[in-house]
């Protein structure tokens, strides 16, 4: 830009250059585009949390539903929610302590290691999540002795 200075004669000349044109533009053009690349960032993480939110709603659920039978047998099985999101529940029996200590005791109860996992795929990825808890079923020997 051109002031022309007290005292000075001639014509006044007040704007921007070229140059100061061009490369204002520049770094409005890069501004722009970090902007709007975090937004778009912001959207997917967005999408992604809701995506695994409703994933452990369905693992809870699951974990629930199998918590709440009678009977507990070691194993995998598999299944599906809906169309996009698939379930895989592993069930083992875990020691409660080293049977090379305790080879007599036979606790009165079995304690189960169930794992769910929820799998679905999301855009070109697959994604899981999984929950675990411990469950406690009395021995199938335990009862036909009392």
């Amino acid at each position: 830009m051109t002031i022309q200075a007290p005292g000075e004669r001639g014509t006044v000349r007040a704007g921007f250059t070229l140059m100061e044109v061009v490369v204002s533009l520049a770094i409005l053009g890069i501004a722009l585009t970090v902007i709007i690349e975090l937004f778009s960032g912001g959207l997917r993480l967005a999408k992604t949390s809701k995506e695994y939110t409703k994933a452990v709603n369905y693992a809870r659920a699951k974990m629930e539903e199998i918590e709440s039978q009678q009977n507990i047998e070691e194993g995998t099985k598999e299944g599906e929610f809906d169309d996009i999101y698939h379930w895989r529940v592993g069930m083992k029996k875990t020691n409660i302590l080293p049977p090379e200590k305790f080879p007599d005791f036979k606790p009165p109860v079995d304690l189960f290691q169930i794992k769910v996992d929820v799998l679905w795929k999301s855009g070109s990825k697959e994604r899981s999540t999984s929950i675990e808890s411990y469950r406690t079923v009395k021995r199938q020997d335990h009862e036909e002795k009392s």
